[in-house]
């Protein structure tokens, strides 16, 4: 079986037709396949997606639920804006619950943990990176489950929904941006060296590679899509001092310093 059906068959087929809708519609707005903003008419959609009012009705709710989508009262449903300062407030609040999961995950795990995590690694590392000039969508699957492997050991179910949740936005961020592929960066190198701290069960040095990871792919998106180089440098670098202090970090090393662009594996 091809490793890509691999993948995506361990996603457990929708049980009904509100949430086959939800799916799609789910995976259309983090694609960038329906734009911020669009209005979501329900006949329109109707006829896109080939089913009923009501399950559409259902599936819109759900979306709303998690800011994907907003309603307007009588005006219908839009998709989600996005902005500048929502991009920052995105990776800000994804890197300090990915810190806080991870805390969890590094006291909890056992040696399954630590097989997953290697095996995450070694299937991301192994992903196709570009589709054409951008960033291939399998690697977005392998790249979330890599991360997921990261703290599945946290055992608190609320903090991973709410993780999921940001997860889907800062993708959202980077799909809609148009990336093409990982410029300056040693992407495969940064995981390995987070998956080494995992293992190490390094509480602060994963945290701070974490917190780099994170602002790095902030500052592309910026730099590349909305403004100036010298005005993304210093908004990633005022991201990256509120996210030190708010999680109680020390700046010390390479890695804090500045933008990292490759990681010594």
């Amino acid at each position: 079986m091809p490793f890509q059906a691999t993948v995506l068959s361990l996603q457990p087929p929708p049980a009904t037709h509100a949430e086959a809708a939800f799916s799609r519609l789910h995976a259309d707005i983090l694609s960038g396949t329906l734009k911020p903003g669009d209005r979501m008419h329900i006949g329109r959609l109707q006829k896109t997606y080939r089913v009923g009012a009501t399950p559409l009705r259902e599936a819109l709710s759900k979306l709303t639920s998690l800011d994907l989508v907003t309603a307007q009262g009588q005006r219908g449903f839009r998709v989600a804006p996005v902005s500048v300062e929502n991009l920052i407030d995105v990776t800000r609040m994804r890197a300090m619950l990915e810190i806080a999961a991870l805390r969890l995950a590094l006291a909890s795990g056992d040696r399954d943990w630590e097989a997953a995590i290697v095996a995450a690694e070694h299937r991301l590392r192994g992903c196709p990176k570009l589709d054409g000039k951008r960033i291939a969508a399998q690697w977005y699957v392998c790249n979330r489950a890599f991360h997921d492997a990261l703290v599945a050991a946290a055992k608190s179910p609320q903090l991973i929904a709410f993780r999921s949740k940001i997860h889907d936005f800062s993708d959202r961020y980077q799909r809609l941006a148009g990336q093409a592929g990982f410029p300056g960066r040693d992407i495969d190198a940064e995981h390995s060296e987070i998956m080494k701290r995992a293992l190490r069960r390094d509480v602060d040095g994963i945290a701070v590679l974490i917190v780099e990871h994170f602002v790095t792919t902030a500052h592309d998106i910026l730099s590349r899509n909305l403004w100036t180089l010298r005005d993304a440098r210093r908004t990633a670098d005022e991201l990256r001092r509120s996210i030190y202090l708010a999680a109680s970090l020390k700046r010390s090393g390479p890695a804090a310093n500045g933008r990292t662009r490759k990681l010594k594996a």
